[in-house]
């Protein structure tokens, strides 16, 4: 049967990709994230018992402005550095097959609930490290299809929760099991230039302002609930005052495709709530059972 099987809402940070010891310690100082732990565990006990064929992603570096648009390729396949942060995430290769098929589907979806959608094919199209760092984690054999989906950074909430419920009736239309990804953080406040490396270890003590802990206290807490209603309620107030990854476009589109406001899927998290130079960060699953 066709069908959502799982949700998750997934930090990205460029720091999952440094693999040495000796590099995080540099970076980070002793205390060490615990994402390096959770992914891995996520992929276990989260992942590994779901029988399911696509990754559909919600990038949140992938802004958009006039129209909401997914990766419509067969294939992405290639070699990425990060613009961003070259010394930290650079070459690295990646190969997933692609999922046109759902990506059209969800054109036809959203055009018929009057949005503006498109499957892009045009060569060149990139690929973002919001999709290729979760990834690596959770689609570590590449065995499972990945649909790369953008943020449209004019959206209002309401066009992003029709936009996830056009996601979730072309799934349900086609013949693809998936698990629904919100690839991206909860508050995003960088630290200045000159401050920031003085705060790059993963403890909260390091978010950004005192406001944007509470409200990424409080949304986890909804989280474990399962009170999405009260975090869509909420979620315009976030935007405006603690300007969330991706205008937190990438949650509500998932929110949207799993019913909105009667969504009542509760959380599980793996590993801890944790500052990025700043910004908040967070790993969640949504099950049936969680």
């Amino acid at each position: 049967m066709s069908e959502v099987v799982a949700a998750i809402f997934c930090t990205h940070v460029p720091r999952l990709m440094i693999t040495d010891a000796d590099a995080r310690r540099a970076y980070m100082g002793k205390d060490q994230s615990s994402f390096y732990e959770a992914m891995p565990e996520l992929e276990l006990r989260c992942l590994q018992q779901l029988e399911f064929d696509t990754f559909a992603l919600v990038d949140t570096h992938w802004f958009t402005t006039l129209e909401y648009v997914l990766n419509a390729h067969d294939r992405l396949q290639g070699s990425y550095t990060s613009e961003e942060l070259p010394q930290m995430l650079h070459d690295l290769n990646y190969d997933y097959s692609g999922d046109p098929e759902l990506a059209n589907a969800v054109e036809a979806e959203g055009r018929a609930r009057g949005l503006r959608v498109v499957a892009s094919r045009h060569k060149g199209l990139p690929i973002h490290y919001p999709t290729l760092n979760v990834m690596h984690y959770l689609n570590r054999n590449a065995a499972k299809r990945v649909l790369s989906i953008g943020v449209c950074q004019t959206s209002s909430i309401e066009n992003d929760l029709l936009f996830g419920a056009a996601l979730v009736a072309a799934v349900r239309k086609s013949t693809r099991r998936t698990v629904l990804v919100a690839s991206g953080g909860l508050s995003h406040r960088f630290w200045d230039y000159d401050r920031v490396l003085e705060h790059a270890s993963p403890s909260p003590d390091n978010i950004s302002s005192a406001e944007n802990r509470l409200y990424d206290e409080r949304i986890m807490a909804w989280f474990r609930e399962g009170n999405h209603a009260e975090i869509i309620g909420s979620a315009q107030a976030f935007r405006s005052r603690c300007s969330p990854e991706g205008r937190f476009s990438h949650y509500l589109t998932v929110a949207g495709a799993m019913g909105g406001r009667e969504w009542n899927w509760r959380g599980r998290q793996f590993g801890r709530y944790e500052s990025a130079i700043g910004t908040g960060q967070a790993i969640f699953c949504f099950s049936p059972e969680s």
